[in-house]
Parts: C-alpha cells; sequence; structure tokens
C-alpha cells in the first residue's frame, strides 16, 4: 500500500474484487498447461489497440501473429477464462513498478469488443486526450474499471451507466470536462469505490453532489482536487442508514475549510483512511479526530494547523492508527514518549513544522512497523545512543535539519533496506564512516548535503548492478577531498558542490547511455580540461562545473547534450571561441561562461534560443564585435550581462524586443533534485535546483543562489559607443540597468521614468549630455543611482527618490547644479542675503505692476465679501473671472499678488468700514 498517495489504494481493491473470480480467471501459466487458447476476434481486438499503441520498451512484445505468439492468453497482462477461452482480464497498468506512460498512443474502441472482460486497468498510460469511446458501455459484465492518470479529455459518457456490475470505477487525474451532471451514476448500484479525482465541480448544482448518497454500497470517494471551494457542505453526500458506511475518504486539495468538519466527523465511527491534505484548514487540530477509533491512516498534511498535538491522539484511542501525515503545518511542542502507545504505527509524517525537545529511542522502542519516518525541518534534536539497535527497518528516512550530529549516527548502519536516507543540515561534522561505501542496494536518493563531513569519499559502485534503479546522491557543502571515486551506472543525480574534490573527472566517463540527468561539482579544485566523453551524456539537463581551474577550449561535445537546460561554466580558465554545436541545443535556459578567457564575437545563432533561454552570462571575457542583432529574439531573457569585454557599436534599437523583460506573467522555472524520482520515493522535501551566478547588484557584486527574481541588463565595461536608445524604456519590469564604463553619447531618454521597476540605474563614466531628465524623479524604487563622469547640464530634478542620493550619484558633470550637488543654480535668488542695486531695480520694475492688480484683486474681494448690495454678486463674477484668469500665469507672479494682498490688507478692511459708515439707517 502506498501510503503517501491515498489514491493507491485502488490496487488492494482491484485484489479484493479479484479474488473471487478464481474459479473462473486462471495465471498465464495455468491457462498454458491446460491448453486454453483465446479467440480469433478477441486476439484481433488486442492487435487492433495495440496498433496505436507506441511501446517504447518492449513491453507488449508478447503480443503477435507469429505462430509462438498466437495464444493472447499467454499474452503479458491478459488472462483468460479457464472454462470460455474468453479474455476476462486486461491490466495493463504501469503503477506496480511505479514506470510512467509506458505505452502511449489512442484508446482504440477496439478493446471494447472484449466483452467477456470482467477486469480492466490501463492507469498510468498515456492516451494524448483521446475521448472515452461510447461503444465502453458494451462492457456489461466489467466489475472493475481503472483509467487513473491515462490523459483522457471530453466529457464523462453517459453510457458508463450501462455498466451495472461496476464494484470499482476509477476516473481520476485525466482532463475531462467540468462535471454537469451524474445522474447516470446512481445506476451502479454495485459500486463500492468511486474515483472522480482533479474534475472540476465548481460547476455542479447542488444536487450533483448528492446523487453519491444513491450508491448503497459505497465504502470509498475519491473527490481529490475537486474544487470543492463554493460548494456547501450540506450539499455533501449523506450516506443513507440503508448504505454501507465510508471507509476511505479522500479530499486533498479540495479547498474544503473548518466548515467541512460537521460533515466529516459524521463517519466518526467507520472511517479507516481519510485523506484532508493540502486544504484550508485553520487553528488547532480538532479533538473529534481521536475517536475515529477504526482510523489506520490520517493525512491532515499541507494545511495551516497549529498549536500542538492534541494529546488524545496518543493517548491509545487511535491504536489502529498506521500513518499519521501532519507535515507541511504550523504545529509546535514536544513530540511526548507516549508515541510509543501507536504500536501499530507504519509511517509518521510531522515535517516543516516548528515541534522541539528531544528524540530518543524511547519514542521508538514500540514501533517495530515503522518504516517511513520524516521529521525534517523542524527543531528537533535526535539523541539515539552509540550502540542503539532499532526494532524497525526504515525505507524511508528524512531527518534533514535535526540535530544528529556531531557524530555520524551509527543506528543508520543497522537499516538495510532505506530507499531515501535525507540527513542533510544535521551538525555532522566528523569523518565519513568506511561503511558508507556500502550502500545498501534499495537506496534511491542519498542525501547528506549541507554538513561538515569530511574525508576521502569510497567507492560508492559496488552494491549496485547495471540494471538497478535510478539514484541520486546529494553530498554538496561538506569538506569532501580527493579524487572524484566512481559512482554506479546507474545513477542520475549527482551533487557534490562545495566540497574540497580535485583532479580531473575522468572517472566519469564510465557513465553512459540514459543515466546520468544532473551533474553538479561546482566550487570545487578540479582541473584539466573537459572530457570529450560528456558527449555520450545525452540525457543529461544540468551540468555545472563553475568555480573550478578547468581549461583549454569548450568541445564541440556540447552539442550532444541534447536536452541540457543549464550549461554552467562560469569563473574557470576556458579558452577559445563559444562552439557553433551549442546551437542544437533547443531546450537550454541557462548559460553561464563568465569569468573565463573566451574571445572572438557573440555568434548570432544565440537568437535562435529565443524560446528558452532566461539567462546568458558572458561577463568578463574577451569578446569583440558588436552585439548581435539576433540577441533582441531573446523574448524570455531575464537576465543578459555582456559586461567586462571588449564590445563595441551601438546598443540594438530592437532591446525593446525583449519581451519578458516587459511583462509580469514571464519567470524562470526552478529545477528540481531528484526531478524524476520524486514520485517514486516520496520524496517529500524536493530539493529544488535554482541557477545561481555572480552579479553586479547595487554597485556591488553578489553571489545569488537563485536567479528567478533577477530583471537586469549589464553591458557595463564595454566599448559602447552612440545613444542610448529611446526604445529601451519599454522595458517597464527591468529591476537593474547598467550601461556605465562605455562610449555612449546624447541624452537620457526623456520617457525613462515609465520604468517604475527600476531599483539600480548605472550610467556613470560615459560622455552623456543634456539635461537630466524631469520623468527621473518617477523612480520612486531606485535605491542606486550613478550618473556620475559625464557631461550633463541644468538643474537635478527634485523627488522622494532623488533627495535620498548623496553627490557622488551625480559629481564630475561641470554643467550640473543643484540638490545634492549645490545648493543653488546660476541665477537662483539667494533669499539669505539683501538683493543689490540692480537686482532691487528689478525687484520693484516687476512688484509695481503686481502690487496694483493685488490691490484691485484685493478690493473686488472685499466688496464681494463686505456688500449687501445687488453690486456684491458683480463683484463675485469679476473677481472669479480674474482668477481664472491668473490661473496660466507663472507661479512667481502667484507670489507677488500673495504678498500684495498682504500688503493692502489693512487698508482694505478700513475702506470697508468707511463704505459700511455710508449705507442709510433703518428708522426703528
Amino acid at each position: 500500500m502506498k501510503i503517501l498517495g491515498a489514491e493507491s489504494l485502488h490496487l488492494v481493491y482491484a485484489l479484493l474484487i479479484f479474488l473471487p473470480m478464481h474459479t473462473s480467471i486462471g495465471s498465464n501459466s495455468t491457462t498454458a498447461d491446460d491448453g486454453v487458447k483465446c479467440i480469433e476476434n478477441e486476439r484481433q481486438a488486442l492487435l487492433a489497440f495495440k496498433q496505436g499503441l507506441v511501446d517504447e520498451h518492449g513491453w507488449l512484445s508478447s503480443w503477435g501473429s507469429e505462430e509462438g505468439k498466437k495464444n493472447c492468453c499467454e499474452w503479458e497482462g491478459v488472462q483468460c477464462s479457464n472454462t470460455t477461452g474468453h479474455i476476462t482480464m486486461l491490466n495493463l497498468t504501469t503503477y506496480p513498478d511505479y514506470r510512467y506512460f509506458i505505452l502511449r498512443g489512442n484508446l482504440s474502441p477496439s478493446l471494447f469488443e472484449l466483452q467477456h472482460l470482467i477486469y480492466l486497468d490501463l492507469s498510468g498510460n498515456n492516451f494524448n486526450l483521446n475521448h472515452i469511446p461510447e461503444s465502453i458501455g458494451s462492457l456489461n459484465k466489467i466489475r472493475h474499471l481503472d483509467l487513473y492518470q491515462c490523459n483522457l479529455s471530453g466529457s464523462l459518457p453517459s453510457q458508463l451507466a450501462n455498466l451495472a456490475s461496476l464494484q470499482y470505477l476509477d476516473l481520476s487525474y485525466n482532463n475531462f470536462n467540468s462535471v454537469q451532471n451524474l445522474g447516470w451514476l446512481p445506476r451502479l448500484s454495485y459500486l463500492q469505490d468511486l474515483g472522480l479525482s482533479d474534475i472540476d465541480f465548481s460547476t455542479v448544482n447542488k444536487d450533483a453532489l448528492q446523487v453519491i448518497n444513491k450508491l448503497p454500497h459505497l465504502t470509498g470517494l475519491s473527490l481529490c482536487r475537486c474544487n470543492l471551494r463554493d460548494v456547501n457542505p450540506q450539499y455533501f453526500p449523506k450516506i443513507s442508514t440503508s448504505s454501507t458506511s465510508l471507509i476511505h475518504l479522500r479530499l486533498r486539495s479540495t479547498n474544503l475549510t473548518t466548515s467541512a468538519f460537521q460533515w466529516l466527523f459524521n463517519f466518526s465511527k467507520s472511517l479507516v483512511s481519510l485523506d484532508l491534505s493540502s486544504n484550508q484548514f485553520r487553528g488547532p487540530i480538532p479533538e473529534t479526530f481521536s475517536y475515529m477509533t477504526h482510523l489506520e491512516d490520517l493525512f491532515l498534511d499541507d494545511n495551516q494547523f497549529e498549536g500542538e498535538i492534541p494529546k488524545s491522539f496518543w493517548s491509545g484511542n487511535l491504536s489502529s492508527l498506521q500513518y499519521l501525515g501532519l507535515s507541511n503545518n504550523k504545529l509546535s511542542g514536544n513530540i511526548p514518549k507516549s508515541m510509543g502507545l501507536l504500536s501499530k504505527l507504519e509511517g509518521l509524517s510531522i515535517s516543516f513544522n516548528s515541534f522541539n525537545g528531544v528524540i530518543t529511542e524511547e519514542h521508538f522502542s514500540t514501533l517495530s512497523n515503522l518504516w517511513y519516518l520524516s521529521m525534517s525541518s523542524n527543531h528537533l534534536s535526535i539523541n539515539f545512543s552509540h550502540d542503539w539497535i532499532p526494532p524497525f527497518q526504515l525505507k524511508y528516512i528524512y531527518l534533514g535539519s535535526c540535530k544528529l550530529g556531531p557524530d555520524f549516527p551509527s543506528w543508520i548502519q543497522t537499516q538495510r533496506n532505506y530507499r531515501v536516507l535525507n540527513i542533510s543540515a544535521t551538525g555532522i561534522s566528523n569523518s565519513i564512516p568506511i561503511w558508507f561505501g556500502k550502500l545498501p542496494s534499495t537506496a534511491r536518493v542519498i542525501d547528506l548535503s549541507s554538513n561538515q563531513v569530511s574525508g576521502i569519499l569510497p567507492n560508492l559502485s559496488r552494491n549496485f548492478s547495471s540494471d538497478s534503479h535510478a539514484l541520486g546522491i546529494n553530498l554538496s557543502g561538506n569538506h569532501l577531498e580527493g579524487p572524484l571515486p566512481s559512482f554506479p551506472a546507474n545513477t542520475t543525480h549527482i551533487n557534490l558542490s562545495k566540497n574540497r574534490f580535485n583532479g580531473s573527472i575522468s572517472s566519469l566517463c564510465h557513465m553512459t547511455g540514459m543515466s546520468l540527468e544532473f551533474l553538479d561539482l561546482s566550487s570545487n579544485q578540479l582541473s584539466g580540461e573537459l572530457p570529450d566523453c560528456m558527449m555520450h551524456w545525452s540525457s543529461l539537463q544540468i551540468l555545472n562545473l563553475a568555480n573550478n581551474h578547468f581549461f583549454g577550449k569548450i568541445s564541440s561535445f556540447v552539442g550532444s547534450l541534447s536536452l541540457i537546460e543549464t550549461l554552467d561554466l562560469q569563473n574557470n580558465n576556458l579558452s577559445g571561441k563559444i562552439p557553433n554545436s551549442l546551437r542544437n541545443c533547443n531546450k537550454l535556459q541557462f548559460l553561464g561562461l563568465s569569468n573565463n578567457k573566451l574571445s572572438g564575437k557573440i555568434p548570432g545563432w544565440i537568437g535562435d534560443k529565443s524560446n528558452s533561454l532566461n539567462f546568458l552570462l558572458l561577463k568578463s571575457n574577451h569578446f569583440v564585435g558588436k552585439i548581435p542583432l539576433e540577441i533582441c529574439r531573446l523574448t524570455n531573457i531575464l537576465l543578459l550581462d555582456l559586461s567586462c569585454n571588449n564590445l563595441s557599436g551601438d546598443i540594438p534599437r530592437c532591446i525593446g524586443n525583449l519581451i519578458a523583460l516587459t511583462r509580469k506573467d514571464i519567470s524562470a522555472k526552478h529545477h528540481f533534485f531528484n526531478s524524476s524520482l520524486v514520485h517514486n520515493t516520496y520524496y517529500d522535501s524536493e530539493g529544488s535546483y535554482a541557477d545561481k551566478a555572480s552579479v553586479i547588484w547595487k554597485g556591488i557584486e553578489h553571489h545569488y543562489e537563485n536567479l528567478t527574481l533577477q530583471r537586469t541588463i549589464d553591458l557595463s565595461s564595454n566599448k559602447l559607443t552612440g545613444e542610448i536608445p529611446v526604445q529601451i524604456s519599454v522595458l517597464l519590469e527591468l529591476v537593474q540597468l547598467n550601461l556605465s564604463r562605455n562610449q555612449l553619447t546624447g541624452c537620457i531618454p526623456s520617457n525613462i521614468g515609465q520604468m517604475r521597476k527600476l531599483e539600480s540605474l548605472d550610467l556613470s563614466w560615459n560622455q552623456l549630455s543634456g539635461q537630466l531628465p524631469r520623468s527621473v524623479s518617477q523612480l520612486n524604487f531606485l535605491s542606486i543611482l550613478n550618473l556620475s563622469y559625464n557631461n550633463f547640464s541644468g538643474r537635478i530634478p527634485l523627488g522622494p527618490q532623488i533627495r535620498t542620493f548623496d553627490a557622488s550619484s551625480f559629481v564630475h558633470n561641470p554643467a550640473l547644479c543643484g540638490l545634492p550637488l549645490t545648493p543653488t543654480c546660476p541665477g537662483d535668488e539667494k533669499s539669505e542675503s539683501k538683493p543689490k542695486n540692480r537686482d532691487i531695480a528689478e525687484f520693484w520694475k516687476s512688484f509695481k505692476p503686481g502690487m496694483k492688480l493685488g490691490a484691485a484683486i484685493g478690493f473686488v474681494g472685499v466688496l464681494a465679501v463686505k456688500l449687501d448690495h445687488p453690486w456684491k454678486h458683480l463683484c463675485f463674477m469679476l473677481f472669479n473671472n480674474v482668477r481664472v484668469r491668473l490661473s496660466n500665469l507663472k507661479d512667481c507672479f502667484y507670489l507677488l499678488v500673495a504678498a500684495v494682498g498682504l500688503l493692502v490688507r489693512e487698508h482694505v478692511s478700513r475702506l470697508g468700514r468707511n463704505l459700511k459708515l455710508c449705507e442709510p439707517s433703518v428708522s426703528p
């Protein structure tokens, strides 16, 4: 039973349904002994089905027309009735061996001519978005139908209602349209297990879910990822009194909230398996879960539960519990030793919480059935005695970020069957033990990264045969040294970065074929030329050899890496030109060649990577010539660094075509360590690999471990000439622009202010001139600005963000003035000193007309306020008319009018009083 994917229970149900059929369905060997031969028209139906499939691995090689292959009852996945010879079972699932999409192609209607089928399982294959043929309704004897994750599409055919004998139906994880009508479902009255996961229920009416209530024998229900956000829990299926109670309920990723608890707890006495992971539950875990005394599997992972685990969980009420999943929540507190009361526990997952305290062997002394343990990313200290021998044999060990060190945990040597060992960042600081070279042959993921393990790595290839399953090894961030050892031929992922390995990498040349996918040897002391044997790594997707001492040319072998996504050779001593064969790498997303001794021109074909390349880093080499116009085709580029070379000519005017720097919805994707192994090994703490590089950011070189947020163009320290193209202003998502230390002329584009996301702008050490555009003051996120060593003139624009910069941002621009560079600009008035005679004359020359006008305006204004007379409205109209006309005058004129108004205030006031005295008196 797969404990991390509750849908896998369908395998168990398949067996339960199939067992009663043993009298009519025999095994392949029994069929051959009894001489039973298949019926011809059914054999032809299978061959027609096979004809529409692509079988890359030869899984159906036994299916054929040759003389020795004519008996279809002996074919792979086929079983026939011992009495009639009819095909009664077809099992082509890929899940037992975790092999995905072994078969792909068309779901031929000929398959449904096998009208005596009782069992059909096609799960895990790829039928290219085919629809379910309506002829499926002819399988009226079928009891088990499994189309789980088959890449089917369209709508659910109503002909499914004809399958009246069905006991098991799983249509989960396909691409079916939203469900609008499930009216056909109640006709499947014998149905015991129903899987409709990943079908959108957001458009169903309130009665659609309640039809599930009409299935009287339903014991298993899977509605994961069905989007029940807006469905009121009162419409959830209520199992009637005449029906068998639900035993298995799977509601992962359905957007449920705490309002669903009242409905859920109706099944407290019957549920055996409950999956509520990846929903929106908040607050403390309800005590009510502990009343579900028959629970064997409880999945509460990936929610927002907080506080401590209820004490009732450990009191013995859940004594039947076999798996408890609480990872990725906000839980805290200690893990009590009473955990040992859960003696049937097989899997415990509490990773990515805030648990603290010490875990000792007393916690596990009775857990002899435990085979899955996940406690990573907490504040736990695991203190097992040196000679302790656990009572369990673990298959999956996730203890990353727990405190295990400083000694290498000896109890791990007693675990002989583990598939995953993750003890990364656990404080281990002693030498790697000799027995580490004797890894169990079952191992699939070994992660000791981010410790301080020292010593020489032993040969790891001895315990693995050539046909073993895939293996991933992560020993990065340690103190390992010496030459690279040999690795098993089945190793797909190797990460030895940030160690002290030295010598060549020729020991890896025996790894050929379809094995190696990920190789990170960066930040070591490796040297020599890059071996041509790399051309055989045809499956390689990530190659990172940065920060070593490799020299020589980049061989044309790179063109053979057709699947390569990241090629990082930065900070070495490589020379020569960029090989033309690199143009064959059509999936390249990251090309890092900075800080080498490469020369020649930047090839124009680099623009052929327009649909893939996110990061192009060619900094600090000896490239010459012009920036090729083809570089403007890189519509997904996020970081373009051509700095510190000998490039010349103009900046291409087509630079505005870099669409990814104009839109918010384009970002780089992560690469995942052990990406091909994640599902196979329940790798619950996927270690993402992010492309990394050193970038001049805000004037200082920073090393970024994650470049996905970078939006940078750096063309600094070259010999570029001409003007800054105005088209650069359309790059609205650009965060950093560095054009410093070139020979650029002309002005800054006037609309640069629309680049509101800019945080760093460096145009220093050029020959730029003209006034600084006023729009510069609109760059409100700007934290670095360097315009020094140019020929700018005029006043520095005022603005809140500009005021945060000191004079160093503007120095060596002789004709530039204003704060923060100078207190004033030529022609500015000095308010702190008296004006000279000429200035006084000029002052009065402009003051007198303003004074007269101000007096008139003030007079009219007072009349409008003071007079209680028919003239009052006329005065108001005159005042407003003059005020509106003055709105177009210069600011200084407004100031003069205001000053005059103050001077005549008292005079006007006296005039108003005199006018009032002239009003006729009113007789009492």
